[in-house]
């Protein structure tokens, strides 16, 4: 995995030569730790390991102040932030490389000039609905929930009043639950696949008047938005030619796919939206199935797996199924990567059930969800609550607070973790009221994101 994610990451790191040429080994002790301690830094930020980048960085700058690396160093740990989706850390950092006061014109290429850009990107891009200085009171909202709004402007000034800071929109039809419309596709203009509705035009500028962040939430799993290309699905099988059934997902390693996810979300990105959730997968069998493609990619890596006779088998369930999660979140941090090029301060977070943070081992065969690699690649982690619990109840209040406590030891900060709640309001109308409700007995706890969900918990 790390042959085919490494090219993709260490070009643009490459940009920046280091301050001083490397010395030779063993002239000087100091240098020679010195030189390592950066080296291991910079290989964990090629490497997308992110939190670790910064630890190593920050030990650097904190060691060594009168490095002539400092400068270096303290830049790429302000990279490291920014990859990381800590936006305030990497706005310190850089204007650290920057310095207090500049005595002169920055050459152009050095770091401190480097810096000096990233600086001026962030005053364009950051507006006042930017998801980085405040705790969230989010609302997930279903593309029929919208649909259902006879005045999307004076609803979302209530849901402002009731004290909701961001909203969650979807941005393409649900797979299984069509629109009144019946048609399948996305609300947003783009010409890479269907549009129903430009719905985004009418919610992101209504959002932003009063305050408030819009992240699109779109399904990469079962993209009922589009018509998957059949070379794209995957199957589950035993063996290679005992194909069992079709299941109806798509393979999101496909090289294809991935192109047009891209290509999608750059549309998106021009609705000007603050972040981008990638919804959980929902059907279960994650470690079963298989497709042509990830299957090459695979045996290119680890080698084809044989029975006695000698006939291909499917690969070991647990390598198979930690092999491609870790493949799918590289996608999903390249993606983050791409779209930050545009946009700095864009989150990107990825949903898992709340059996990811219980039962890890469960959740990575069954739905391919892996919580400490997902925040160690720097995205936001969205966990989304089990069904069976009354809507509201104290029992959901309870399962979140053993939720927050689980992954508070793991890598990343509490900005990172958003915990969802159901709601189950029949309409616009009791919407606002159960909102106002719950955010008057939660709001007050700090800490991680609250997400207020208008639906059923995902099974």
């Amino acid at each position: 995995m790390l042959l085919m994610v490494l090219p993709g990451c260490a070009a643009p790191a490459h940009r920046f030569p280091p301050s001083m040429p490397p010395a030779a080994a063993g002239v000087d002790p100091a240098q020679d730790a010195q030189t390592r301690l950066i080296e291991s830094a910079y290989r964990a930020y090629v490497l997308e390991r992110y939190p670790l980048a910064c630890a190593l960085f920050q030990r650097f700058v904190d060691s060594n102040p009168e490095s002539p690396r400092l400068s270096e160093a303290r830049w790429w740990l302000a990279r490291s932030y920014e990859q990381r989706g800590d936006i305030p850390a990497a706005l310190a950092a850089y204007r650290t490389v920057v310095g207090e006061a500049l005595r002169s014109t920055p050459l152009a290429g050095s770091y401190e000039f480097h810096a000096l850009n990233r600086l001026d990107a962030f005053r364009r891009s950051l507006g006042s609905s930017s998801l980085l200085e405040r705790r969230q009171i989010g609302l997930w909202l279903r593309s029929r929930d919208w649909l259902a709004v006879p005045d999307v402007g004076r609803w979302i000034a209530q849901l402002a009043d009731a004290g909701v800071t961001s909203l969650i929109v979807e941005a393409g039809s649900p797979l299984r639950e069509p629109v009144q419309s019946g048609l399948m596709g996305v609300y947003f203009q783009t010409s890479k696949v269907p549009v129903v509705e430009d719905l985004f035009r009418v919610i992101v500028p209504a959002a932003h008047a009063k305050g408030m962040a819009v992240l699109a939430s779109l399904n990469l799993h079962e993209p009922g938005w589009m018509t998957v290309n059949p070379e794209w699905g995957v199957v589950m099988a035993i063996r290679t030619d005992q194909v069992f059934q079709a299941v109806g997902h798509v393979d999101v390693l496909h090289p294809d796919y991935q192109r047009l996810v891209g290509e999608v979300a750059q549309d998106l990105l021009r609705t000007d939206i603050d972040g981008l959730v990638v919804e959980a997968r929902r059907a279960k069998g994650f470690a079963e199935e298989w497709s042509p493609t990830s299957r090459r990619m695979f045996e290119g890596l680890f080698g084809p797996s044989f029975d006695s006779q000698g006939q291909a088998v499917s690969p070991d369930a647990w390598r198979w199924a930690g092999w491609k999660t870790r493949a799918y979140l590289g996608f999903a941090a390249r993606l983050t990567q791409q779209l930050r090029q545009t946009r700095p301060g864009l989150l990107v977070a990825v949903v898992v059930h709340e059996r990811a943070v219980f039962s890890p081992a469960d959740a990575l065969r069954e739905y391919g969800e892996d919580v400490l690699e997902t925040k160690e690649r720097g995205l936001h982690l969205v966990v989304q609550p089990e069904p069976g619990l009354p809507e509201g109840s104290y029992e959901q209040g309870a399962a979140m607070e053993t939720v927050r406590q689980r992954l508070a030891p793991t890598s990343g900060d509490e900005r990172q973790l958003w915990l969802g709640m159901v709601l189950g309001a029949s309409d616009p109308s009791s919407l606002v009221t159960a909102v106002r409700a719950t955010v008057a007995t939660k709001v007050g706890q700090a800490g991680t994101h609250l997400l207020l969900m208008n639906g059923p918990a995902i099974p």
